[in-house]
């Protein structure tokens, strides 16, 4: 019997896990595994508290990741440290990461991408206690090169997990240049291969993303005095629409800036060659010389741009589905459901729902993605459990770097379609023919508001 990870594709924690295993030469197989509310009682055996991952191994089932991660540990050669000394080192580092970061660090990120209603003290709360932890940990990055000691262990590896998603969205350029020893030490594990196959480069911003809900609040409570609670739903609308507006403005702005810096970029790397490595930090886009690691692939008698123009021409949406699954190359293209993993108070609201995931994905993913992919995609169900989800095509067998970029990749499910499994077959089928709001109902659940990503 082999040994089994059963996880979902696309988690920090499941990526964090196959990173240890890699660098441990430690053989497992993974099962891309999604609980939901339909499959939980047949796994009930494996996943007693309904969470996974889940190491099956054939003494039994281990679960909580940082009890995987030792589990793997102890089969290497130094990922839990040499000594008992060092092995105390690696647990109280572990022990740092979950309870004195990540569950701040999860409270302002669920604020921060307005997964939930922003409550500016607590945020404000969780960033200090995040910076606090930031400090202790940078100071003793100062002391030696990895966390507990000169050597990489599996307590590096979960920190790196969590303090990415903090450099990522919750610290600007300046917050972070405060922390000069945790910057080298998190450059060095951005170096190591295993991890760049799991978590892709990371793309830091230059300013830290703002609590959009903070004003939200204010407007509520001055509604509420006025006790006009239908007239809230009214104002509420024409300001995010203004918002649009101002960041369909920026963009622009921003496009006619990239030229003239690419015309700067000669005299600054004459003039300041010293200032390179800031410079790659800061930017976003990929150089002119850098190919997209899809571009490499193999060819593939499949054309995207040939089949989105038969997709808008063909009027018939069933034969749509039947001209891709006899046309699509599955060596060079995969299909795939992907899903955004809810907070608990997440999705009560449509106007919010659905602006969050217009943003995710005509914003935070990479736009020009759109000529190696095609989707259909939206939000699903009723107030106040809404879901986002939908279905993919992309180049390639694999998630690509584009959505491992993306800023909410950790709270996102990826499920690759077996299109000779019937369920899965039928299930994408229905998700790319069922397009009429209000009306179509995927997996027991009405589309509400749906985009094309083309």
């Amino acid at each position: 019997m082999s040994i089994k990870l059963h996880s979902p594709s696309g988690q920090g924690r499941t990526h964090k896990i196959l990173v240890a295993a890699k660098l441990a030469n430690f053989q497992l197989e993974f099962v891309d595994t999604q609980l939901n509310e339909k499959n939980y009682k047949v796994f009930q055996d494996k996943f007693p508290f309904g969470k996974v991952p889940v190491l099956e191994t054939q003494e039994g089932n281990l679960f909580e990741s940082n009890a995987i991660l030792r589990y793997i540990a102890r089969h290497s050669e130094g990922l839990y440290g040499k000594t008992p000394y060092q092995q105390g080192l690696v647990d109280q580092w572990l022990d740092v990461t979950v309870n004195e970061l990540e569950s701040d660090v999860v409270a302002a990120t669920i604020q921060v991408q307005g997964q939930i209603q922003g409550i500016p003290t607590l945020y404000k709360k969780s960033l200090t206690q995040i910076n606090h932890t930031l400090n202790i940990v940078n100071n003793q990055l100062e002391k030696s090169k990895y966390i507990s000691g000169e050597s990489l262990t599996v307590a590096d590896i979960a920190l790196a997990q969590v303090v990415t998603i903090v450099f990522t969205l919750l610290l600007g350029e300046v917050e972070r240049n405060q922390y000069q020893h945790l910057l080298k030490w998190l450059n060095e594990i951005n170096q190591i291969p295993e991890w760049r196959a799991e978590f892709g480069r990371p793309r830091f911003a230059k300013n830290a993303f703002t609590l959009s809900e903070v004003t939200e609040e204010k407007k509520e409570k001055k509604e509420k005095q006025k006790e006009q609670p239908k007239q809230k739903e009214q104002q509420e609308q024409p300001k995010q629409q203004k918002e649009q507006p101002k960041q369909q403005k920026e963009q622009p702005k921003q496009q006619k800036e990239q030229p003239k810096q690419q015309k700067e970029q000669p005299k600054q790397q004459k003039e300041q060659p010293k200032q390179q490595p800031k410079q790659e930090e800061e930017d976003d886009a990929p150089k002119k010389k850098e190919q997209n690691p899809l571009d490499l692939l193999p060819p593939s008698t499949f054309n995207i741009d040939d089949y989105k123009r038969i997709f808008f021409a063909e009027k018939d949406i069933n034969k749509n589905i039947n001209t891709l699954f006899s046309t699509i190359d599955l060596n060079g293209w995969s299909l795939w459901f992907v899903r955004y993993n809810k907070a608990e108070n997440e999705g009560k609201q449509m106007l919010l729902t659905n602006n969050l995931m217009k943003g995710f994905i005509n914003q935070r993913l990479d736009q020009n993605f759109r000529k190696y992919a095609f989707a259909i995609h939206g939000v699903y169900g009723d107030e106040p459990n809404l879901q986002t989800r939908g279905a993919w095509i992309w180049r390639g067998t694999e998630v690509p770097k584009e959505w491992k970029e993306h800023i909410a990749y950790d709270y996102h499910e990826f499920v690759k379609v077996d299109i000779n499994n019937e369920a899965q077959k039928q299930l994408f089928t229905d998700y790319w023919v069922k397009q009429e709001e209000d009306v179509s109902e995927v997996e027991g659940l009405k589309a509400r508001s749906l985009l094309y990503f083309r």
